[in-house]
């Protein structure tokens, strides 16, 4: 009946079991390990404010150019807007080409040269190193260079003199080479001349300077992918020029002298067709000049000779008849030199890689659109060539295209020629027509007519080749970009990285979550008992719970609690103490009375052992035997632990006891009792005997316990942990009641089956248990005592060596 009463059915048959893991569970992981998430979080913290301490901050500065499209480009964008084919027509081949253009790595080489930035000057400061731009105390000069790069560290030796050292060529450092050299002379060294020249903040001069110089090739490299491009909108031609630096205004120089040295290789290259075009005329003027000077020369002979003074008067009528013919004559001969001069040209081998003149006069839109076609194919495919290579498909194509070009204008050329060439012979037939009226003129006057007609043409010709030449260096000269800044290189004052906000918000969560992650695994991986809870499948009688001793102490000495300290193994319970730990046992001894239906002068022999060492037994043990001493019973502690004598060795008196009684050496039982406290006394082991087992089987060990139950009322039995050794098997025939610790932390929850195995076989008489070690959170105590003891470094038995409990 007794039994029952602490046997609940109800949860022994429960079936299902409850969460793994509840809302205060995972609070619990939070309160009882603050102080290591206090810890993290300030830790984590830490390490963030010195990552920002040791970034350098990076500011960004854009600018925002418009691309000017030539009509075509325009027009296919406005088309492609209403069709939904942006990505392929609506930004325009031209724009497309100049976002390109401003990310190659040979502009922004170029950029580099002209700011001088082949120089880096970093200052080692504490802890860091951060770059140096206007700030520089010492501008170096290379004035001479044959290495692809090199750095050193310079430091200051006097107010005017330094040092180079640490000097490293194209990665190769010079070992123990140090160069000295003084402020404003030329220093030569191995791998160049360089001149160092102070600044308006020499004065602040107080560390080593790292100066490492790089070719403008790689730097301009680097530099390149820190910038970027793209369009402003979808149908819009307004590019946007971004670049990240650590200075922002350096970041403002290098977007402002981009766009400058792009407007002037853009400029060189529509100047380029102008050039060409100028030389062609002086060479057709000088050519022109030096015919029409023959011309001259002769007309002026012939008239000395034939002495003509007036030829005018005498060839008037024909030549009024024949004027219109003339100015036919004039212009088809022309077109025809002109014609015939740009098919020279085009075929000539040295001309090959030039552009072909325009606007020359030949009169024909259609030769003149081919030659415009053929120019600004030429200029395009110049222009992938600065940024590319020959092997490039778009140059290839662009080769491809000049070539079928050329082949168009020469067709269209000879077709313009044999057309001219019939007009020309028509002239001429009808001026022979009309001069055959002549035929009673004077053959001199006629002649002279000839020459004076070829005179007045050349000199058509070389007035209107000096007008083409005034229009084309006019033309020139109006030339401008293709870009026009709208938005000068601007940004905010604001660094845009590191993220000072989101690198803080990452430590906390890190600080927080990796010690939440720890303690989260251990609790799922953990497999120990914890509470009562775990227990509920049992149908084992429970008595109570002990609580953890050690909580009031600090946090350090909480960690420590399940380490062996032979002060946890005392006696606590006493009268007049209302703590835990008493309230703890007096819950205890009120269960085991009603378990075991005390009557006045019934003896009791209560046998308490374990499943493993480390329970706290002893304690438990020593503290519910002074419970009951607290109400006046008579209680006896029998240590039967043979082979360590735990108990008497915490209680220091491991006198003369069971040992010598059980094999044979002294009989007088009673004069081996010492008493502990009032009421309660202690028989001790003695000496540790090699035998313990063969000592407990005899007959003398059951005449002793029932020698001790006759003198008092609790006969307490402390006994070693079960399946460790054979004697607590044996000591189990002689008890009336046998407790079972099990230690909350320790006790694993895979052996719950075993327990209740053991409980179901009937191997020990009135079986109970009694949970050790819970902590305050899971007995619902609050803050408050409980104990730690154990074993230490295994139990032992089986080994002669004496290790405190």
């Amino acid at each position: 009946m007794a039994d029952n009463q602490y046997n609940n059915p109800s949860q022994a048959n429960q079936t299902e079991e409850q969460p793994s893991l509840q809302l205060s569970d995972l609070w619990e992981l939070v309160w009882n390990h603050k102080w290591w998430y206090v810890f993290s979080v300030l830790a984590a913290l830490f390490i963030a404010g010195f990552y920002l301490y040791k970034t350098p901050k990076v500011y960004s500065r854009t600018e925002k150019v418009i691309v000017d499209e030539d009509s075509q480009n325009a027009m296919m964008r406005d088309l492609t807007s209403f069709s939904g084919s942006y990505r392929r027509y609506s930004q325009g081949t031209n724009v497309d080409n100049e976002i390109e253009a401003f990310t190659s790595p040979d502009l922004m080489e170029r950029v580099v040269s002209r700011l001088g930035l082949e120089v880096q000057y970093v200052d080692d400061q504490f802890l860091r190193v951060r770059e140096m731009y206007k700030n520089t105390p010492v501008e170096m000069h290379v004035l001479e260079n044959s290495s692809s790069s090199f750095s050193f560290i310079l430091s200051k030796t006097g107010k005017d003199s330094f040092q180079l050292k640490d000097i490293r060529i194209a990665g190769r450092e010079l070992e123990g080479e140090k160069i000295e050299g003084v402020l404003g002379d030329t220093l030569t060294t191995s791998f160049g001349k360089l001149l160092f020249t102070p600044t308006s903040y020499i004065d602040s001069w107080g560390h080593n300077i790292l100066i490492s110089w790089v070719n403008a090739k790689a730097r301009g490299k680097a530099y390149c992918s820190r910038l970027s491009a793209s369009l402003s909108s979808k149908q819009s031609s307004v590019m946007v020029l971004s670049f990240k630096d650590v200075f922002p205004g350096r970041a403002e120089s290098v977007l402002s002298t981009l766009l400058d040295i792009y407007n002037e290789d853009w400029m060189n290259l529509k100047n380029t067709s102008a050039r060409n075009t100028s030389v062609f005329i002086n060479e057709r003027l000088n050519v022109i000049e030096h015919e029409l000077g023959g011309i001259e020369g002769e007309l002026k002979a012939y008239k000395q000779q034939h002495q003509i003074t007036d030829a005018e008067s005498a060839a008037q009528a024909i030549l009024q008849q024949s004027s219109a013919y003339s100015a036919q004559s004039f212009e088809t001969s022309k077109r025809l030199e002109i014609a015939q001069y740009i098919k020279n040209w085009i075929n000539d081998p040295a001309h090959s890689n030039d552009l072909i003149p325009v606007n020359m006069g030949m009169q024909s839109p259609n030769v003149e659109a081919q030659i415009a076609d053929y120019n600004k194919a030429y200029l395009e495919r110049d222009r992938l060539l600065a940024l590319s290579s020959d092997s490039n498909p778009l140059v290839q194509d662009l080769n491809v295209t000049l070539e079928a070009y050329k082949v168009a204008i020469n067709r269209s050329i000879d077709n313009l020629i044999s057309t001219l060439n019939l007009e020309v012979n028509k002239i001429k037939a009808q001026e022979r027509e009309i001069l055959g009226r002549l035929t009673s003129t004077s053959g001199e006057q006629l002649e002279l007519l000839g020459i004076e007609r070829q005179q007045m043409v050349k000199q058509q010709l070389y007035i209107f080749l000096l007008q083409k030449r005034e229009e084309n260096e006019l033309q020139s000269l109006l030339t401008v970009g293709n870009t026009r800044l709208i938005q000068k290189p601007t940004g905010g004052s604001s660094p845009i990285a590191p993220n000072k906000m989101m690198i803080l918000l990452v430590a906390l969560i890190l600080g927080f979550g990796i010690p939440f992650a720890i303690f989260y695994i251990m609790k799922i991986m953990d497999n120990s008992v914890k509470g009562r809870s775990d227990l509920s499948r049992l149908s084992v009688p429970f008595l109570a719970e002990i609580p953890q001793l050690g909580l009031e102490g600090n946090y350090w000495q909480k960690l420590r609690v399940n380490k062996y300290d032979e002060k946890h193994t005392r006696i606590l319970v006493q009268s007049g103490k209302r703590d835990m730990i008493n309230e703890a046992f007096r819950v205890l001894r009120t269960n085991l009375d009603l378990m075991m239906h005390s009557q006045e002068g019934e003896s009791k022999v209560i046998m308490l052992t374990s499943f493993n060492p480390n329970a706290g037994k002893t304690f438990t043990v020593l503290n519910l035997a002074a419970s009951m001493a607290l109400k006046n019973s008579k209680v006896i502690l029998v240590d039967l632990d043979l082979r360590k004598a735990t108990l008497s060795k915490a209680l220091n008196m491991n006198n003369t006891g069971v040992a010598a009684y059980l094999n044979g050496k002294d009989n007088n039982l009673t004069e081996h009792i010492q008493p502990v406290t009032e009421n309660l006394d202690l028989l001790p082991v003695g000496s540790l005997p090699p035998n313990p087992a063969e000592l407990l089987v005899s007959d003398k060990f059951k005449g002793m316990v029932e020698m001790l139950k006759k003198q008092y009322d609790y006969v307490f039995l402390d006994c070693p942990p079960l399946d460790v050794v054979a004697d607590t098997s044996i000591i189990a025939s002689a008890a009336d009641i046998t407790i079972f610790i099990l230690r909350a932390g320790l006790f694993d929850k895979r052996g719950i089956p075993a327990v209740e195995e053991i409980y179901q076989g009937d191997r020990f008489k009135r079986m109970a248990i009694i949970l050790n070690g819970v902590e305050a959170y899971h007995r619902g105590y609050g803050h408050g005592y409980g104990y730690g003891y154990g074993y230490g470094y295994g139990y032992g038995y089986g080994s002669s060596s004496d290790v405190k409990e």
